[in-house]
């Protein structure tokens, strides 16, 4: 357990050495920018800018900083990967509730739910990109479709969880999950 908490600490610390301050920064001025652009009209009508820019910028960092690091332990691979869309999925949430200026604020409990959401949505890409590829050319372009396709399907899983999150949508991010988790289990 020790082992595995350290190289989850190292990868981190080399993503987010590799990464750099750039993609912070532009989520910043994104938040920063939709909180001032949102009137509190668009409120009472259910359009919240702030969490939808949290929302977008969460994910942009998200897959800078997958992508940012590609040389990961074999052992702790999967694990890394989730414990990095664990922790953005929750900085997203304390970057749009610090945002936030408007009298109507989200409640705790549905920006906790906002959280669970967005790990929900992208947690298959962390899984795909936690495996690596064959040294196949045919190997290289499964892996890479492979990953586009969990990069397709977790935008998709994350405007409907945003928007409305029934069983069906839940059910469908299980799935991708699931299916995230055997292919990630596969020794390539």
């Amino acid at each position: 357990m020790h082992e595995q908490l350290r190289l989850i600490r190292l990868v981190a610390l080399a993503r987010l050495r590799s990464a750099g301050w750039v993609p912070w920064l532009l989520v910043l001025g994104w938040l920063a920018a939709a909180s001032y652009q949102e009137p509190l009209l668009f409120r009472r009508y259910g359009i919240y800018l702030v969490d939808d820019a949290a929302w977008t910028g969460g994910a942009v960092v998200l897959i800078v900083l997958l992508l940012a690091e590609r040389r990961l332990p074999r052992r702790g691979a999967a694990i890394a990967n989730l414990v990095t869309v664990a922790a953005i999925s929750v900085l997203q949430v304390v970057g749009a509730y610090l945002a936030d200026q408007s009298p109507w604020q989200s409640s705790f409990s549905s920006r906790a739910m906002g959280c669970l959401l967005f790990f929900a949505a992208w947690s298959p890409l962390g899984l795909t990109l936690s495996r690596k590829t064959g040294s196949s050319p045919r190997g290289q372009l499964l892996g890479k479709l492979v990953v586009l396709s969990a990069l397709v399907m977790g935008s998709m899983l994350a405007v409907a969880l945003r928007s409305s999150p029934d069983t069906n949508v839940i059910g469908a991010s299980v799935l991708a999950f699931l299916g995230a988790a055997c292919w990630a289990s596969k020794q390539g």
